[in-house]
């Protein structure tokens, strides 16, 4: 009897330490996403959009969301701008439409990381 709960208490401590360290690798793991430069972070989110997507256009907000900043929350739209033109993208607003005033931003030329983007 004394055994069996000694094992059950053991199993117990062992699967604690597992989620403990999985929990400690994903906390690395954003923070150390968090310290990657927003170009590089941008660049590798651009990859997994598909080009005929990026031609016709990138909302901003839409972008921010799927970013996060340094410190937390979303990355900053002026900060996310810089990183687009960067990029070789450029914003091209639209006054008129069934949507009212609409920005979207368009890939201009082939910037060397837009060549790095694989193939989907």
């Amino acid at each position: 009897m004394k055994g069996g709960y000694i094992a059950k208490l053991n199993a117990t401590v062992e699967r604690d330490k597992v989620r403990r360290a999985q929990q400690k690798e994903a906390d690395l793991k954003v923070a150390a996403e968090r310290l990657t430069p927003l170009v590089e972070r941008l660049a590798n989110l651009l990859a997994t959009i598909p080009i005929e997507n990026q031609r016709e256009g990138l909302s901003l907000a839409a972008l921010q969301e799927s970013l996060r900043g340094r410190r937390r929350g979303h990355a900053h739209p002026g900060e996310l701008g810089a990183a687009l033109r960067k990029l070789g993208f450029e914003r091209r607003r639209r006054w008129s439409g069934d949507n009212g005033f609409e920005a979207r931003w368009h890939l201009t030329r082939e910037s060397k990381h837009s060549v790095r983007f694989p193939a989907p």
